[in-house]
């Protein structure tokens, strides 16, 4: 039988999992100071120090690339056929709003100059079509992620004459 090592790292897990009711590997990394990796709680698995005993889901910072657009104008333009276009309602108030705001803009700086929850592209592609605005650079914008990780339990200690 080949002979277990069991490495600072496993003791470290250990230690902290002992007697508590499970933690990610993120709370195992605040509560034992050590910069564990996925890989570390693997080989404390296979050694059967600790077992997964579920999972939760945890919230991180992120980030997301989002469209920006440019406000061009607000007069009616005309199609390749010469006729005016026709603007509805809720192009007429993009328009507006679109106006009194910095360029470049996302669609959430749209929307809070709207006085509104949230808006789609869909509510702005139709603008961007007739000229009046255009498509800006991608921008990265601060968001929460939401990921389901593992919870591990402590399983058996470290045998006393183990290395």
């Amino acid at each position: 039988m080949k002979k277990i090592t069991y490495s600072a790292n496993d003791r470290a897990i250990v230690e902290a999992l002992r007697g508590s009711e499970g933690m990610t590997l993120a709370q195992l990394i605040e509560a034992t100071g050590i910069e564990l990796k996925p890989a570390h709680m693997t080989s404390a698995l296979k050694k059967g120090l600790i077992e997964a005993s579920g999972k939760v889901d945890v919230f991180r910072d992120s980030t997301r690339q989002v469209s920006t657009y440019n406000f061009v104008t607000s007069d009616v333009l005309n199609g390749e056929n010469g006729k005016a276009f026709n603007y509805t309602e809720g192009e007429v108030a993009v328009l507006k709003a679109a106006s009194g705001i910095d360029s470049p803009f996302t669609l959430a700086q749209l929307a809070d100059a709207m006085g509104v929850e949230r808006l789609s592209s869909g509510s702005i592609n139709g603008l961007v079509k007739k000229g009046n605005i255009s498509k800006g650079e991608p921008v990265e914008i601060p968001c929460k992620t939401k990921s389901s990780v593992n919870v591990y339990i402590f399983r058996s200690d470290i045998p006393e004459d183990a290395e």
